[in-house]
C-alpha cells in the first residue's frame, strides 16, 4: 500500500514538473531577446487586407519590415479599433528611422521613450513592400509551401512556383502559383502560363521583351523566383520587366500593330 502511495506521488509530482516546465517554456517563448538592438524601421504601411470584401469586425492592419544586424524582418499588427491606429500608435511616423527593437521567434517589440513598447507579430503576407529583402521574408514561407506541394500531373514539369498575388477576393487568392514563361515567337512579349495549386488554370500574365528600364530581354532569361511574384516579373540580377498593357480580345491584340507598353507604373 505504502508503495502504491509512494508510487502516485511520484507521478504527481512528475505531472507537476512537467506542468510548470511547460508554463516556463511558454513565459520564455513569449518574451523578446534580453538586449536591445539599433534597427531601422525600413516600412511601416496601413493595409486593409480584405478590401471592400471586410465585414464589420475586420481592422486594418500594419505591416512591418525591418533592418537589424543585415537582417530583414517582417511582421504586422492588426489594429485595435475598426478605424485602425494612428500614426504615432503604430511608430508608422518613424518609418525611415532608427528603432531599437527586442524580438524573438514570434514577435518583434518596437521601444518607444515615452509609452509601453509596440508589438508586432513575425510574418506578413503583404506584396506591397518596395524593398526588395523585405519582400524575400514575404516570399520564403510561400515558397516552402510550394517546395512541399506535390505537382499536378497537368501542368509542365518544368513550371516554377512563386508568391501569390494578396487579392482581396479570397475566391481568386493563392498562397502561391505555378507559373511558366517564354518567349513569344516574334520576340516582343513575355507570356507567364498560370496554375493554382491544385493544377487549375489561372490564365496568363504578359509582358514586354524589355525591362522597365528599356533593356531588351535575351530570350534565355532567368526569373528571380525569391523576388517575383504573380504579376510582377523580376529577372536574376534585379531588373524587372515591363508589363504588356496592350488591350486583347480573346487574347489577340486589338491593334495588331501597336508596340508593347506599360500603362501604369511598377508596383
Amino acid at each position: 500500500m505504502k508503495a502504491f502511495m509512494r508510487s502516485n506521488h511520484l507521478v504527481s509530482l512528475a505531472l507537476v514538473i512537467l506542468t510548470l516546465s511547460f508554463f516556463v517554456a511558454i513565459c520564455f517563448a513569449a518574451e523578446p531577446n534580453s538586449q536591445d538592438q539599433s534597427a531601422q524601421l525600413l516600412e511601416a504601411v496601413e493595409w486593409e487586407p480584405c478590401g471592400y470584401y471586410c465585414g464589420a469586425l475586420n481592422h486594418p492592419a500594419t505591416e512591418y519590415c525591418l533592418h537589424v544586424n543585415g537582417q530583414a524582418l517582417v511582421g504586422e499588427r492588426r489594429g485595435f479599433l475598426w478605424l485602425g491606429e494612428s500614426d504615432a500608435a503604430s511608430v508608422r511616423n518613424f518609418a525611415g528611422k532608427q528603432v531599437s527593437i527586442r524580438f524573438n521567434a514570434s514577435a518583434i517589440w518596437i521601444e518607444r521613450s515615452d509609452s509601453s513598447p509596440v508589438k508586432i507579430e513575425r510574418g506578413s503576407t503583404f506584396e506591397g513592400f518596395k524593398d526588395a529583402d523585405c519582400l524575400i521574408e514575404v516570399h520564403k514561407p510561400k515558397l516552402a509551401l510550394a517546395a512541399a506541394a506535390k505537382r499536378p500531373n497537368n501542368i509542365p514539369e518544368d513550371v516554377i512556383a512563386l508568391a501569390g498575388t494578396q487579392s482581396v477576393d479570397q475566391q481568386y487568392r493563392a498562397v502561391f502559383i505555378w507559373t511558366k514563361c517564354s518567349m513569344s515567337a516574334d520576340t516582343t512579349t513575355v507570356n507567364c502560363s498560370k496554375w493554382y495549386p491544385n493544377g487549375e488554370s489561372k490564365g496568363i500574365d504578359r509582358y514586354c521583351a524589355r525591362t522597365t528600364a528599356g533593356a531588351s530581354i535575351p530570350t534565355n532569361f532567368e526569373v528571380d523566383e525569391l523576388i517575383s511574384s504573380e504579376g510582377r516579373l523580376v529577372l536574376k540580377g534585379g531588373a524587372t520587366v515591363a508589363r504588356d498593357d496592350r488591350g486583347r480580345v480573346n487574347d489577340g491584340l486589338m491593334r495588331p500593330t501597336e508596340a508593347c507598353y506599360q500603362a501604369g507604373p511598377d508596383r
